[in-house]
C-alpha cells in the first residue's frame, strides 16, 4: 500500500514539472500569426490604369500615386476651298496640308467666313492673296489630225453656240463635214464657264471622266478637240497651238497663255506656306528630244556644202534642233582626211571630209546614232577615227561602238529629271561590230532577221525605269506605207517596252502607228542627204518628242522639203497639209 502511494506521488510530481516547463516555453515563443515590424512592406496605390507598377529596388511606405499628364489639345485650323476647284487640285492641297500633322489639326470649312485660310480660283492676284498652284489646260486633237492650230476667239464662239465657228479651222480633216465634238470633263466645263460664259446647248460636246480622255481618243480618230490638263497629254493626242502659242515650247511665257487656272490663298500664312507654289507645267521637268532621219554628208549635199558653205544645209531648220534638250543625228558615214572631192555621181560608197563636222556642231548635236550602212565604206579604220572625233567633241553615241559589246550597250541619260535610254541596231547586216573590230550593233544573235539582242536590251532598260527610244536601220523601202515585215518588227520593239520606235533607215518618209504601248515612226526620211529622185525622199521630219516628269506627253511633227540637193526647208502650210493627209490615211 505504501509502495503504491509513492508511485502516484512521483507521477504527479512529473506532470507538474512538465506543465511548468511547457508554460515557460510558450510564454517565450513569438506569435507567428503576426508579422514582425521588419517584414512590413507598404504597397503604393494602383495607378489610374489599374496596372500594378514594377517593384522598386528600395520601396518606402510613403510612395505617392503616379501623376498622369493631361493631353494638350492640338491647334485647330479650318481651310475653305472654293467648290469650283477641280478635284486633282483639291487633292494636292489636302495632301500638302497633311504634312503639318501632328502639330496642327486641319479641317475643311463649309463656309469661307469660318476659315482661317481660303483658296479660290482667280485670274489676277487679289490683294493679300498668294499664288499656290497653277494648272495649264491644253487644246488637243487625236494624233491623226492635220489641223495644227486653233484660236481662242473661234473656240469661244463655238462655246457660245456658233456651230460654224470651227469649220474653217478643221477644213483639212477627213471627216470635217460636221462640227467637231468638244471633249472635256464636267470640272473643266465649270471652270471655262467662268471665263466663256454658259456652254451653249448648240455646241457639240461630250462630257467624260477626268481619266477617260485617252480611251475616247482611241475610239474617235478625228473631228474632235479636247480641253485637258497639260500633264494628261500622251501619244494619242496632238497638241494644238493656241493663238500661236505652243505648250511644248519651253520658252513659252505662261503669263501670256490664256488657258491657265491659278489657285490663290489668303489667310493663315503657316497653312499657305505648307501648300507651296506648284505648277503642272514646269519647264525644269520637261525634256525635248529631236529625232532625225538619215544624214550622209556626201554626193550632192557635200557638193553644195563646198559651194555655199558648210552650214548651208541646216540654216532653215537648225532652230528646230538647237532648241531641243537632246538633238539626235543618225550619221551613216565616217569622216576621212583623204575623202575624195564630192560629186553628183550616183555612187554608193560614201565618206565625209572632217571639216563637214561643222554642220553637225551648228545644229547642236548631242547624240550620234551609229547604226548606218556606210560606216566601213573606206575601211573600219576610218570609223574608228570617227569615234575619236565624237569623243573629243563630248558627243555621246549608241547603236555602234568599238566592240560587239560596246555597240549593243544602251546610251542612258537623265535630263531635267527624265530618265531616257537610246538603243539601236543595224538589221540590214552592214559593218557589224565584232570582238576586235568597231562597227554597228547587231539586232539578233544568230541572224540579221532576229531581234533577240535589241529586245533584251529594251526590256532591261525599261525594268530599270528608263523611257526607251529604240532605233533600227531596217531595209529601205521607197514607199510611204510600211511593209508587213516592217510593221511586225517595229511593233516587236514597242512590245518589248520602247515608248518610241524610230526607223532610221528610210530615205523615203513613212507613216506612223500609235497605241497604248507607244509611238512608232516607220521612217523619218533624209535630213542632210537630199539628192534622191523620189518626192518622198525630199520630204522629211524632225520629230520633237516631249517628256515630262517621267512620262511621255507626245510628239510635235516638224515637216520639211529638201531643196537644192541639200537644204531642208520648212514646208508651206499647203504642202504640210497634203503630206500629213497622205500619211494619216495609210492603214
Amino acid at each position: 500500500m505504501q509502495r503504491a502511494i509513492q508511485v502516484i506521488l512521483t507521477i504527479l510530481l512529473l506532470l507538474t514539472l512538465t506543465i511548468v516547463i511547457l508554460t515557460w516555453f510558450i510564454s517565450n515563443t513569438p506569435n507567428l500569426s503576426t508579422p514582425s515590424p521588419q517584414a512590413t512592406i507598404a504597397l503604393p496605390e494602383p495607378t489610374a490604369t489599374s496596372v500594378p507598377p514594377s517593384p522598386t529596388p528600395n520601396p518606402t511606405a510613403t510612395a505617392s500615386p503616379t501623376a498622369v499628364p493631361t493631353p494638350t489639345p492640338l491647334p485647330r485650323k479650318q481651310i475653305w476651298i472654293e467648290p469650283i476647284v477641280p478635284q486633282e487640285m483639291r487633292d494636292y492641297v489636302i495632301g500638302r496640308l497633311q504634312t503639318l500633322s501632328p502639330s496642327v489639326m486641319i479641317e475643311l470649312a463649309n463656309e469661307k467666313n469660318a476659315a482661317t485660310a481660303d483658296l479660290s480660283i482667280g485670274l489676277n492676284n487679289e490683294s493679300g492673296s498668294i499664288l499656290v498652284m497653277t494648272r495649264t489646260y491644253a487644246i488637243a486633237a487625236p494624233f491623226l489630225t492635220v489641223t495644227d492650230a486653233i484660236s481662242q476667239n473661234a473656240l469661244q464662239a463655238y462655246w457660245r453656240g456658233d456651230v460654224n465657228a470651227l469649220t474653217a479651222t478643221f477644213a483639212n480633216e477627213l471627216k470635217a463635214a460636221t462640227p467637231p465634238t468638244l471633249l472635256m470633263s464636267n470640272e473643266t466645263r465649270v471652270l471655262f464657264e467662268r471665263g466663256f460664259g454658259p456652254l451653249s446647248p448648240n455646241a457639240k460636246t461630250r462630257m467624260i471622266a477626268a481619266n477617260e480622255a485617252v480611251s475616247v481618243a482611241q475610239a474617235i480618230t478625228n473631228s474632235i478637240i479636247a480641253l485637258l490638263p497639260f500633264n494628261q497629254l500622251d501619244q494619242h493626242w496632238k497638241l494644238l497651238w493656241l493663238d500661236g502659242q505652243n505648250l511644248f515650247d519651253k520658252q513659252l511665257d505662261p503669263a501670256k497663255y490664256p488657258f491657265t487656272t491659278r489657285l490663290y490663298a489668303k489667310g493663315d500664312k503657316t497653312l499657305i506656306a505648307a501648300i507651296a507654289p506648284f505648277t503642272d507645267r514646269d519647264p525644269a521637268k520637261m525634256t525635248v528630244v529631236a529625232m532625225t532621219g538619215v544624214t550622209a554628208m556626201a554626193r550632192g549635199t557635200a557638193v553644195q556644202m563646198e559651194a555655199k558653205g558648210l552650214l548651208y544645209p541646216g540654216l532653215l531648220v537648225r532652230d528646230w534642233l538647237r532648241s531641243a534638250d537632246i538633238t539626235h543625228i543618225s550619221n551613216e558615214v565616217s569622216f576621212w582626211e583623204a575623202c575624195p572631192a564630192p560629186s553628183f555621181a550616183e555612187t554608193v560608197q560614201f565618206c565625209s571630209r572632217p571639216k563637214y563636222i561643222e554642220l553637225l556642231k551648228d545644229v547642236g548635236t548631242d547624240v550620234v546614232e551609229l547604226t548606218g550602212n556606210h560606216l566601213w565604206d573606206f575601211g573600219w579604220q576610218q570609223f574608228s577615227n570617227t569615234l575619236k572625233i565624237y569623243d573629243d567633241l563630248g558627243w555621246q553615241t549608241f547603236g555602234g561602238g568599238r566592240t560587239y559589246n560596246e555597240a549593243l550597250k544602251p546610251l542612258t541619260m537623265t535630263v531635267n529629271g527624265n530618265n531616257i535610254a537610246f538603243i539601236g541596231c543595224n538589221w540590214f547586216g552592214a559593218n557589224w561590230a565584232t570582238d576586235k573590230l568597231p562597227g554597228s550593233a547587231r539586232c539578233g544573235k544568230n541572224s540579221q532577221y532576229e531581234l533577240d539582242l535589241i529586245t533584251a536590251q529594251i526590256r532591261e532598260a525599261k525594268a530599270k525605269g528608263y523611257l526607251v527610244i529604240a532605233t533600227i536601220q531596217y531595209e529601205e523601202y521607197y514607199t510611204y506605207a510600211a511593209s508587213p515585215t516592217q510593221r511586225r518588227d517595229f511593233q516587236a520593239l514597242r512590245d518589248a517596252g520602247a515608248i518610241i520606235v524610230n526607223g532610221s533607215q528610210g530615205h523615203h518618209a513613212q507613216g506612223f502607228n500609235v497605241s497604248d504601248k507607244g509611238f512608232i515612226h516607220y521612217g523619218t526620211g533624209n535630213l542632210f542627204f537630199g539628192d534622191q529622185f523620189d518626192v518622198g525622199a525630199h520630204q522629211t521630219f524632225v520629230d520633237r518628242h516631249v517628256f515630262y516628269n517621267g512620262t511621255y506627253l507626245g510628239v510635235e511633227l516638224k515637216t520639211a522639203y529638201i531643196d537644192d540637193y541639200s537644204q531642208p526647208r520648212p514646208m508651206r502650210p499647203d504642202e504640210r497639209a497634203s503630206f500629213l493627209r497622205l500619211l494619216f490615211a495609210l492603214p
